[in-house]
C-alpha cells in the first residue's frame, strides 16, 4: 500500500501543473476597480440628480424675486414713470437666461417688454407670442394673485421655457388689477450648470479610477506576495523537502496561515518518519510472523496409520498460539496444542519459551503427559510476567494400544468425534494453567481410539470468532462440520474448518490467534 502511494505522488509530481490564466493579482485588482466604479457611480448620480434640483430651486427662487420686484416696481409707476419702468424692464435685458420679459396694462396690452425667441430682440404682440409659444391667450386666462409657472417646448432652439406671471394690483385699493408682469425663463442655464457639473465628476472619475488601479496593484502586491511565498512553499514541500519552512513575517491571517502549514509540514515529517518506523516494524514482525510459523510443524503428517494437520495463524502479526506434533520414538507421537494470554511480541516470547521447554523434555524416552505439562509449568511460572499465563493441551498416541493419553492445563476438554457412534464427545479433564503457580500437579487420562476416530484441538481463536453482527462461531459449528465431513483426511478437514470460520468472519477483524490441530486414526 505504501509503495502504490509513493508511486501516485511520484506520477503526480511529475505531471505539467496548470497554467494560471486569470491570476489573483489581476482578479482583485479588477475587483477593488470595479467596486469602486460602482461607488463614484452611484455618487455621481446622486450628486448630479441633487445638484439639479438645488440648483433649479435657487433659479427659480431668483425668478421669483424678480417677478416680485418687477410687480412692485410696476405698480409704483404704471402710469406715473413710464421712463423708469422701461428702464427697469431694459435692466432685465442683462440676464442672459431670460427669453422674454413683458408689463401688460390692464387691458392686457403690452406697455413694455422683449423676447429673445427666434434669437432676435424686436417686440412682438402678446397674444401672437402666447398663441405660438405658451399655446394659451390672455384673454381667456385667469392669472391668480401668486405666481403662475407654466412650461412649454421652444420648437426653434428645442429648449424648455419657463413662462412666470403675476397680476399687479392697485396701490390705493389692493383690489383694482392695473397690469400684469410676465417673465419667461429658459432652462439653458440649468443645463449649462449640470453640464459643467458632470464635467466635474468625469474629471474626478478619471482621478479615482487611476488612484483606484495604482491602489489595486499596489494592494494586491502587497497580499499576493504571502500568497505566492505559500503556493512556492507548498510545491517545495510537496516534491518532498519536507525541512522546508515558509517565512512570512506578518500578524494576519497569512502569517497563521504560514505558521499553521509549517506546523502541518512538521506533523507530516513525524508521520513519515514513524511510517519508516513502522514499516520497519512491520517488515520485522513479518520476518518474526515467519520465524514463528517456522516454528510450528506445517507438513501434513500421516504414518503408521495416524494423520495429523495444524494450523495457526495470528491476529496481529505474531502470536501467543502453539502446537506441535512430534515423534516420541517409533510407536509413540506426541501433539501439543497452546494458547498464551494476550497478544502479540509479548505473547509470541513466552510461546517460544514454551516450545523451548516442550522439545527439550519430549526427547527423553520415559515422557508422560502429566510430567512433561508439570516440567513446562515449573519451568516458565518464575520467568512470567503477573499478567502473563497460558493454557496447555498435551496428549500421547501409542499405537501399541491404540490409547491416547492426555493431560490438560486450563485449555478445555478433549473433543474427539467417534466413527463406532456417530457422534462427537468432550471428556473433561482440569487443569491449572501455566504460569500462575509452580509445583502444580496435573492429572493424565486415557482414551481408546478406533479407526476414523478424529480428535480436534483447538484455541478461543476458532469458536470465538465474530461475524460483523458480533455473532461467535461457536463449538456446534465445528461439531456440525465434523460430523459431516468425518470422511475427510485430517489435512481436508483442516482446511475446510479454516476456509468456514473465515467465511464467517467476512469482514470482521479477527479479535484472537486462530490456532487449529486435527488428530485422525485411519487404521
Amino acid at each position: 500500500m505504501a509503495d502504490n502511494r509513493e508511486e501516485k505522488f511520484s506520477e503526480n509530481l511529475l505531471k505539467p501543473k496548470k497554467k494560471i490564466r486569470f491570476g489573483i493579482t489581476l482578479k482583485f485588482s479588477l475587483a477593488i476597480i470595479v467596486l469602486v466604479c460602482a461607488i463614484i457611480l452611484t455618487i455621481a448620480l446622486f450628486i448630479v440628480y441633487r445638484e439639479s434640483a438645488i440648483l433649479r430651486e435657487q433659479i427659480f427662487n431668483f425668478v421669483n424675486r424678480e417677478v416680485v420686484h418687477l410687480s412692485n416696481t410696476t405698480q409704483q409707476l404704471i402710469g406715473y414713470d413710464d421712463l423708469t419702468l422701461s428702464d427697469a424692464v431694459d435692466e432685465l435685458k442683462k440676464i442672459n437666461f431670460f427669453r422674454y420679459v413683458y408689463v401688460l396694462n390692464n387691458k392686457n396690452e403690452v406697455v413694455f417688454g422683449f423676447n429673445r425667441i427666434g434669437g432676435d430682440y424686436k417686440e412682438i404682440p402678446l397674444r401672437e407670442l402666447l398663441n405660438d409659444g405658451v399655446a394659451r391667450n390672455l384673454d381667456s386666462r385667469t392669472i391668480p394673485d401668486s405666481i403662475d409657472i407654466v412650461s412649454f417646448k421652444d420648437k426653434e432652439s428645442n429648449s424648455e421655457i419657463f413662462d412666470f406671471s403675476k397680476i399687479v394690483y392697485s396701490r390705493k385699493d389692493g383690489k383694482t388689477k392695473v397690469g400684469v408682469v410676465i417673465i419667461g425663463m429658459g432652462d439653458d442655464i440649468i443645463r449649462q450648470e449640470i453640464d459643467k457639473i458632470k464635467r466635474y465628476i468625469i474629471y474626478i472619475f478619471f482621478i479615482f479610477l487611476a488612484v483606484a488601479v495604482l491602489g489595486a496593484i499596489i494592494l494586491s502586491a502587497i497580499i499576493i506576495r504571502p500568497i505566492k511565498k505559500l503556493s512556492q512553499g507548498a510545491s517545495i514541500i510537496g516534491k518532498g523537502n519536507l525541512d522546508y519552512r515558509i517565512e512570512i513575517q506578518t500578524s494576519d491571517e497569512l502569517g497563521q496561515l504560514a505558521e499553521e502549514f509549517n506546523l502541518m509540514t512538521e506533523m507530516i515529517k513525524e508521520a513519515k518518519e514513524k511510517e519508516i518506523e513502522t514499516r520497519i516494524m512491520n517488515e520485522q514482525l513479518e520476518i518474526a510472523r515467519d520465524i514463528q510459523e517456522g516454528l510450528n510443524p506445517m507438513g501434513f503428517y500421516n504414518k503408521g496409520g495416524i494423520q495429523i494437520k495444524g494450523y495457526t495463524k495470528a491476529a496481529k502479526g505474531v502470536g501467543g498460539d502453539y502446537f506441535d506434533y512430534i515423534d516420541i520414538d517409533e510407536n509413540r507421537v506426541g501433539v501439543l496444542i497452546s494458547d498464551v494470554s494476550g497478544k502479540g511480541v509479548p505473547a509470541s516470547l513466552v510461546m517460544v519459551m514454551i516450545r523451548t521447554v516442550f522439545t527439550t523434555y519430549i526427547k527423553r524416552k520415559d515422557v508422560d503427559c502429566a510430567r512433561v505439562v508439570r516440567a513446562i509449568n515449573d519451568s516458565l511460572s518464575a520467568d512470567f510476567a503477573i499478567d502473563k499465563f497460558a493454557t496447555l493441551f498435551f496428549m500421547i498416541y501409542d499405537r501399541r494400544t491404540a490409547e491416547l493419553s492426555f493431560s490438560n492445563a486450563g485449555h478445555g476438554p478433549l473433543f474427539c468425534y467417534r466413527a463406532s457412534l456417530g457422534e462427537c464427545t468432550r471428556t473433561s479433564l482440569d487443569g491449572v494453567p501455566i504460569g500462575i503457580m509452580e509445583d502444580v500437579e496435573y492429572k493424565q487420562a486415557r482414551v481408546k481410539l478406533n479407526p476414523g476416530d478424529m480428535v480436534v484441538l483447538y484455541t478461543d481463536g476458532i469458536t470465538e470468532m465474530r461475524n460483523p453482527e458480533k455473532e461467535e462461531f461457536g463449538l456446534q459449528r465445528v461439531r456440525k462440520l465434523l460430523l459431516e465431513n468425518n470422511h475427510l483426511n485430517a489435512n481436508d478437514f483442516v482446511l475446510l474448518l479454516v476456509d468456514s470460520v473465515e467465511k464467517f468472519r467476512d469482514s470482521a477483524p479477527p479479535h484472537d490467534d486462530m490456532t487449529l490441530v486435527c488428530f485422525k486414526r485411519v487404521s
